[in-house]
């Protein structure tokens, strides 16, 4: 929790999901009438946002704990049949083993307790026998991110599920549907501008802005993908993100003018809002969002960017060493 990543991360989620610092949230306001009750609509959204996040909170934790305790399940069973072999090839005494224990249909308590006595019997030959503690906990910590998240544990987890072929085809429709409805947000927010300044047709404007993006998004189906999609995501979506609401935020407190800006609400409102939002518009966001960025800066100058790369010749010496 005291990881400066850990917040970046977290307002770049924010700023993902309710689409600040895209322009396609201020693009799409654009059309409202000027008398739009804008205080409701910017109220309703945060609160959908939130409890959307909560929601969708509660599922992958679930599915990720799901997928935990099945692989779990799967370890303590093989471990299991390989205590039976070593009992039955004499490397571990069967007098160690408590009798109320039947290891054909172990529980993960007592596969535990068996473990524990194992090791301490063969404290030193223990390693040989190459068995697994079979921790939900280290099954937790294991948990993917990213796109890891997605199209692969998600992926797994949904095989173990009762008609798993039905939720697989809903839960790739859903990530379809998800992607275009970000896509419709990122685009607007190029194109109106655009559109409104050089009285540009909209739909040739459309088509070039889809066949650019399209273009551009060839490099993340390549082999080598999953690396730029990283490099993307860590260093060209998280801090210039940051970077341009705070100059947002910046320009309209304190080059446009606050004040000016609260009166621009009240004329359009018909009243006066909370002076809440000043308060935080002027004083409490820059300084977070300040903080956050200088905190940002200085934790990638400590540790220099990179990423985990996969080596096929490295990965084959250490297989070949294991099996020697």
């Amino acid at each position: 929790m005291l990881e400066p990543k850990v917040w970046r991360e977290a307002a770049t989620q924010v700023f993902f999901a309710l689409g600040l610092g895209f322009g396609g949230v201020i693009a799409f306001s654009s059309y409202n009438k000027r008398d739009n009750n804008c205080h409701f609509d910017a109220v309703l959204v945060s609160f959908i946002n939130f409890f959307t996040s909560v929601l969708a909170t509660l599922v992958v934790f679930a599915v990720l704990g799901f997928k935990a305790n099945v692989i779990n399940e799967k370890c303590i069973a093989q471990n299991s049949e390989m205590i039976i072999k070593f009992l039955k090839m004499g490397n571990i005494s069967q007098e160690i083993i408590p009798h109320h224990i039947n290891l054909s249909a172990v529980t993960e308590e007592d596969y535990h307790l068996v473990y524990d006595i194992i090791q301490k019997v063969k404290e030193e030959e223990f390693p040989v026998l190459h068995l697994n503690s079979c921790q939900i906990e280290d099954e937790l910590n294991k948990a993917v991110q990213g796109t890891g998240l997605a199209f692969i544990a998600f992926t797994e987890a949904m095989t173990h599920f009762p008609a798993s072929p039905f939720w697989s085809v809903m839960f790739f429709l859903m990530l379809v549907n998800l992607g275009l409805g970000s896509m419709f947000g990122t685009i607007e927010g190029i194109i109106t501008p655009v559109v409104d300044t050089f009285k540009v047709r909209k739909e040739i404007l459309t088509v070039i802005c889809c066949l650019l993006a399209f273009s551009i998004g060839l490099i993340f189906v390549q082999r080598s993908g999953n690396y730029f999609v990283t490099m993307f995501d860590d260093y060209s979506a998280t801090l210039p993100l940051l970077i341009v609401v705070i100059l947002e935020n910046i320009a309209v407190c304190f080059v446009y003018g606050i004040d000016k800006f609260m009166e621009d609400l009240r004329d359009m409102l018909g009243f006066a809002p909370s002076r809440y939002y000043y308060y935080m518009w002027k004083y409490i966001s820059p300084l977070m969002l300040l903080s956050l960025l200088i905190a940002s800066v200085v934790n990638m100058g400590l540790s220099p960017p990179g990423y985990n790369a996969w080596i096929e010749d490295k990965v084959k010496y250490k297989i070949k060493n294991h099996l020697i």
